[in-house]
Order: structure tokens, then sequence, then C-alpha cells
């Protein structure tokens, strides 16, 4: 059975659940607790606030150019959001990157009356987009940006009129985002959408700049940076000039120009100068910099001759005796030292170290395999750099994103399959760095389902994808996690079954995710497919071993034989461990996972008594149960107390249960006690 209703909170949506466990779904801020019911906030996209400094922009930077009629964008959308007798509370607006999408729909938002601490961007935790999981919390405005689809399914469209009433009901806005190629509803939806027109860059970074720092406007008209804004400029990249000039602190503008335009003309000018043979050696420091930006000089130092040596450089006699003096080494390549004597190209020109790798990568080709390869080598087991895992990976990941880039997931599934336990670790941090990434992360996401889908996928490269899954990826989109999670779970050769028990207990291990995992693994556990509710009973055991150096944090339970006021983390446990007890192939290992909550010391009577009651109410003759209450020689002293207390609890709720003395017989037939 299900209903809807409104709260302060937002809509509320109830269903019963098995066991007779009540789910609340709570859409957006998911603000309302009750100590009877599930508050399902996990069902619907998470939602971030927006950052105050761009909401500042937006109020009073903001750039509206004339739309297809002539009025400004924002006029436009207000028009079709507030029609006199058809109200719309969902708009879609539509163009490509760099037209100010982002902007224009905050400042829909804001327009339309939603304050600003009210209004969120919604994170795509999921694998195709679904209506039913997007929040229409009371009074809230939400952002969905569905940039990254090239199409959208149709169920999203027709979804959209339901989502629509919801909206409006509770008085919530929600804003798409998409491309004009993606958006397609055709007669699906009557959803209105908003072209928009790519603003003027020179105004939108004037615009900005009489925000962020008005004495400095006229600094976008002056030599160098005078012509740097095109009008086929995107929206972002002029808010980011504007941005730059704000920021500079040594009034430079040639460094603001050469930031800008990713240090093109200077590291074409500086290769150039250094392109003779006796130069090598500084280009070779000038990538090692660039690479390991931030990282002690001796280590930079190292790679950088380890890199010279790759490509033929055959190193001076005398070691480190020989060559110039480290500042003058520095000076070539205008890096510095902070922090003592860490080397970094960025300290004094923001944004180099990536743009060498960025150049390097682009103008040297045959270049590319010899960068990963030294990568490799330096962060190898005993590597120089084996300490600066992180930080190569980054690096790497951005270069993932350039053209040719597909080398670098390639090498890094090879180091996968065929690396030691430091390559390892170094593709697990690319490919984690990849699937975050704003631009080419969708694609990497669905290579991580593929390969956790894919029956030849093999044991290594399985549990690296759950290693990935219980790291950042895991954090930002803990559904896409799990799904990829339940893939491997379910793999019938069982090799990833360790991995995925550690990843789930990682995630776990987070007190602001374990409520949410708890409730994925027991559905998995409940599933009707054989495979999943396999690998949701095995999972849960992994969770609520008391053995584990992990171990779920077991609640304190009420003293109480009724389902319905236990506490959301009661009711998925007892439902977990029934599941367990219910699955033919978990039975046997749940019994004694039971067994040992009962004979451990690390857990209170509160913790194990009340669970284990509701656990085995209704399962005295279950095979397995017998010999758990009665325990064994391995039985501590606690686990012998604690089974009377147990077993004296079920037979008195058994004959509480008894129809009373005198009764007769009920319906259906059922024979009762004989009176006397």
């Amino acid at each position: 059975m299900t209903g809807a209703r409104g709260t302060g909170a937002g809509t509320v949506q109830q269903a019963e659940a098995s066991g007779r466990a009540r789910v609340t779904q709570v859409g957006g801020d998911y603000e309302e607790h009750h100590h009877h019911r599930y508050v399902r906030g996990w069902e619907y996209l998470r939602g971030v606030g927006v950052d105050d400094h761009e909401m500042d922009l937006v109020e009073h930077a903001f750039v509206d150019p004339p739309g297809l009629y002539g009025s400004g964008q924002v006029a436009q959308a207000m028009s079709v959001l507030q029609r006199p007798h058809a109200p719309r509370h969902v708009l879609a607006l539509l163009g490509e990157a760099g037209t100010g999408r982002r902007t224009a729909a905050l400042r829909v938002l804001r327009t339309a009356g939603v304050p600003r601490e009210r209004i969120r961007w919604l994170v795509p935790d999921w694998d195709r987009p679904r209506i039913e999981q997007i929040p229409h919390s009371r009074k809230l405005g939400f952002v969905l940006d569905l940039s990254g689809y090239s199409s959208l399914p149709e169920d999203f469209y027709t979804g959209l009129a339901d989502y629509q009433k919801e909206a409006e009901a509770a008085e919530a806005f929600l804003i798409i985002l998409a491309t004009p190629s993606a958006w397609a509803p055709g007669a699906l939806t009557t959803v209105p959408s908003v072209r928009m027109v790519r603003p003027a860059a020179r105004e939108i970074a004037e615009a900005h700049l009489q925000h962020l720092a008005a004495d400095r406007v006229d600094w976008l008209t002056d030599e160098p940076l005078k012509g740097l804004l095109a009008s086929a400029t995107r929206a972002a990249d002029a808010a980011r000039l504007a941005r730059l000039v704000a920021q500079d602190e040594k009034g430079d503008k040639e460094a603001v120009k050469q930031e800008f335009t990713d240090w093109k003309d200077h590291l074409r000018d500086w290769f150039e100068k250094h392109a003779s043979g006796d130069d090598l050696r500084e280009r070779a420091l000038l990538v090692a910099t660039a690479l390991l930006d931030g990282v002690p000089a001796h280590t930079v130092l190292e790679a950088a001759d380890q890199l010279f040596a790759h490509v033929g450089g055959s190193l001076p006699a005398g070691g480190a005796l020989a060559g110039r003096d480290l500042d003058a080494r520095l000076e070539a390549i205008d890096a510095s030292a902070v922090d003592g004597e860490n080397l970094s190209l960025d300290a004094e020109h923001h944004g180099l170290a990536e743009a060498v790798l960025k150049y390097v990568w682009q103008q040297r080709p045959p270049l590319r395999r010899v960068l990963l390869e030294w990568a490799s080598r330096i962060s190898a087991p005993g590597g120089i750099a084996v300490r600066h895992l992180r930080r190569i990976a980054d690096s790497l990941a951005q270069l993932s994103l350039l053209p040719g880039g597909a080398m670098v997931q390639s090498v890094a599934s090879t180091w996968i399959e065929t690396g030691g336990a430091a390559h390892r670790q170094l593709a697990v941090e690319i490919l984690e760095a990849m699937a975050l990434d704003p631009v080419i992360g969708v694609g990497v996401r669905k290579q991580l389902y593929d390969w956790a889908h894919q029956k030849t996928t093999s044991e290594a490269l399985a549990a690296a994808v759950a290693d990935i899954c219980a790291g950042r990826l895991g954090q930002e989109y803990p559904r896409i996690a799990l799904t990829r999670l339940r893939l491997l779970a379910s793999r019938p050769d069982g090799r990833a079954h360790a991995a995925v028990a550690k990843a789930v207990r990682t995630l776990a291990a987070e007190p602001e995710q374990r409520l949410l995992v708890l409730s994925e693994i027991v559905e998995w556990a409940e599933s009707p497919d054989l495979a999943v509710r396999q690998a949701g009973a095995g999972t849960f055991l992994a969770l609520t071993d008391v053995t584990s150096d992990h171990l779920l944090p077991v609640p304190v339970t009420p003293e109480t034989t009724d389902d319905a006021t236990e506490a959301p983390a009661d009711q998925f446990f007892v439902r977990g461990w029934r599941a367990a007890l219910l699955e033919p192939a978990a039975a046997e290992k749940a019994h004694r996972h039971l067994a040992a909550l009962l004979d451990s010391a690390q857990l209170s009577d509160e913790q194990v008594l009340p669970l284990a009651t509701a656990v085995l109410r209704g399962h005295l003759t279950q095979a397995g149960a017998a010999e758990l209450l009665v325990g064994s020689a391995l039985s501590t002293d606690l686990g012998r107390r604690r089974r009377r207390v147990l077993l004296d609890r079920l037979i008195a709720e058994q004959t509480a249960s008894l129809p009373q003395h005198g009764a007769v017989p009920g319906p259906g037939g059922e024979d009762a006690l004989p009176a006397t």
C-alpha cells in the first residue's frame, strides 16, 4: 500500500515493507525522521548547495542576452513558468556547453522566488536518468544537468507529467539542462523549453569584473589581454578570465594572459629556446616538475634524470657533483622551491604544471607512451616517487581528457592485469580520477559497469573495480558504486566476493552512508533473483561478521516485540539476518555468525539479545536454530548465559501467542488448546 502526503521537509511517500516495517521516502533535504519509520532519501538524487561566491555573481553580474523572441532569456523562461492559467514548475534550458545554462538556471530560480539557500544541484548518481529519483521537496529549487547524455529514455519524458504535478503541489521547481540534440521529447511531454543564446563574452567578463574588481575593467581592452575574448568564446571562459584578472596579486597582465591561454605562448617560446642537445636534461626536469609539482627536490631531480636516461640521454660523469646548481636549474625552467625544498611550477605561475604536461602530450605524440612508461617506473615498488601516487594519478587523468587520452585508460588496465602492487594502486587512482571527471566521467563509469558485468573480466580487474567503488567514487556516487559492487558480488565464479565485501565495509564505515548502504545490501538479500539474493546474503554476513576489523556497528535495540517500532538500523539488521537464514546457501554461515554475536564480549546484551530474539522469532524450527540455542563446547560463558535468556524469551513469546485456556476453534478450523 502506498500513499503521499506533504510535510515541512518535502513530499513524503510511504510504503509498507516486509516484516511490517514502514518505508518513508523524502525528497530534497530529507530532514524528517521518525523513530518508527525509515526515511528513504536513498531513493532520490542527492542535492548539494550552491557556492555563495557563484550565487553572488548570479545576482550581481548576470548577463541576459536577448533570446529568439527579443526578450531576455530569463524573462522568456519566467513567462513560461508563470503563465496565468497554467503555471509550470519544470523547465528545460537547451544549449551547447558554454552558453551559460548553469548561471541562467540559477537566475531563473532566484527570479522565481526560491531563496539561494534552498537551491540544490542534483548529483546524477544513476546509470540512466529516472524521473522517480528526482526529489520535489517543498519550496526547493533543483537544477539537473543532463549535458553528458546524448539522448534521454522515453520513460524519462513520460514521467515528467506526474513530476510536474508533484512539484506544483510542493511549490518546488526543477530546471533541466540539456543539449538541443539530446532533448527530443516529441509528443511525450509538454514540459516547456527555452533555447539558450550564447552571451557576448566581453559583456560577461565586464559584468563579473564590475562585481569582483571594478578598477580593473579596463584590463580587458589593454594589451596583452585585448582580443583574448572572441565572439565564439564560451561563457565559462569569459568568467574565468575575469576571475584571473581579479585574483592577480602582482598586477601582471602578461601572466594573466599566459594562464588564460594555458601558457601556450610561454611554452612554445621556452621549448624553442631550449632546443639543443644540451637542453634535453632541463626539458626532462621541466616535465618531472610538472608531473610531481610540490614534491621534494631530491625526488623530482632523480625522476627527471630517469626520464632523461629513458629517452637515450647520457648523464654526465660525476653524478650529483656534475652540472649546474639547483637554483640555476630552477631558474631555467621557471620553477621555485616552496615549503622548504619542494619544487613547484605553479607557485609562481599558476596552472603551468598542468599546461606543461598537456603541451608535451599534444606537441610530441611519440613521447606519450614514453611518459606513461616513465611514470610507471618511478611509481613502482622501490621507485623514487612511489609515495606520490595520488599526484601522479591526478596528472595522468588530466592527460586522458586530451586527444589520444584513451591510451591512459589502456595503460592503466594493463597495470592492473600485469603490474605489481604499486602499479595496480596507481592504475586504480587514475581510473578513479577519470571516473569522477565531469567531462569523461560518464563514459568511464560505464566502462566500470561493463567490467563488473562481463564474465570474461579477470579477478584482478574485478578487484580493482571494487577498490574504485570503495574510494572517492563511492563517496560521490554511492548508488553507482553499489550497482557495480552488486554485479561483482553476483558473479558465479566468486572471484570478486572478498573484494566486494571489503569495499562495502569501507563504504559502510562512513556514518552518513551507513544506513543507506545497509538498506541496499538488504534489498539484494531479499531480491527475487537468485544470484543477487545470494550475493546480498553473503555481503550482509560480511558486514556483520564480528571477527572483522570493520564490524558494522550493531545498534542498541529497544526491548519490544513490535517491528513497527524498531529504529531504522534495527529493521535492516533483522531483515538482513532473516534473509540470510532463509537463503539455503548462506543459512549455515548465518547461524555461525549469529552464534558469534551471542558469544562476543565486544557487544552488549542490549545490542545482542533483542536483535537475536527478533531474528529467530518464528524461525525456531529451521535447521540450525536448535544448535545455535544450545551452543557448543566453544561457546563462551557469556554466550551460554545469553542463550538461556534468549531461549526463555522465545519460549515466553511462543507461550503468550498460544490460544488462552478454554478457547474454541478459531476461524478456518484451527485447533485450539482443549478446555478443562
